[in-house]
């Protein structure tokens, strides 16, 4: 091979590059009929608790629903949770219950990214359970995304981070039950 020098090299005298020719066909992606159309169907809202600007976002994915619910702007702590199957044993226990609802399934909840707390492995398994109670038949897995102030108003970011290390083990129920409010005014389940 030799290399041509710019001085001996002329776009005039090469010969064009085809595009396409006659016989080739590109085929175009069809969506098949029984998955949801894009766009991906996410809702938002915004409030304050607790004097703290909060945001929720939830996406609903064909396999997954994406909750975000930060008062930093940050992804925070991402948790995943699965729906256990129910074993013929607990369908039946339960079918003796008095109260005449299906069994709740289980969830399992992992932690992708973050550390781990138990208060948002608690939240991540509430909120899980809320969208199976409000719509048993939708066995998608959930990922919940927390990013939560859990100090004072005024503290910065790294007091804040100490301060959920020793709230871990509280669960204010007012300020949870505004979080599952904002999310189901987003809901795509």
């Amino acid at each position: 091979m030799t290399l041509l020098s710019s001085s001996e090299f002329n776009i005039e005298t090469c010969p064009p590059i085809p595009t396409t020719t006659p016989s080739m066909h590109v085929p175009q992606p069809q969506s098949p009929s029984h998955l949801p159309q894009f766009p991906l169907k996410t809702l938002q809202t915004a409030r304050k608790i607790n004097s703290v600007h909060t945001e929720v976002l939830v996406t609903g994915f064909r396999n997954r629903i994406l909750i975000l619910v930060t008062q930093y702007d940050k992804i925070g702590s991402l948790l995943y949770t699965t729906l256990d199957s129910l074993s013929p044993i607990s369908f039946l226990s339960n079918s003796n219950s008095t109260s005449g609802d299906p069994p709740t399934p289980s969830r399992t909840t992992n932690v992708l990214l973050g550390a781990y707390s138990t208060l948002y492995h608690l939240y991540a398994s509430l909120i899980s359970e809320m969208i199976s109670r409000e719509n048993p038949v939708d066995s998608r897995d959930v990922v919940v995304g927390l990013a939560l102030w859990m100090g004072k108003e005024g503290e910065d970011e790294k007091n804040s981070k100490r301060a959920l290390d020793l709230h871990n083990e509280l669960f204010d129920r007012e300020f949870f039950d505004e979080i599952q409010d904002m999310i189901r005014e987003c809901r795509v389940w």
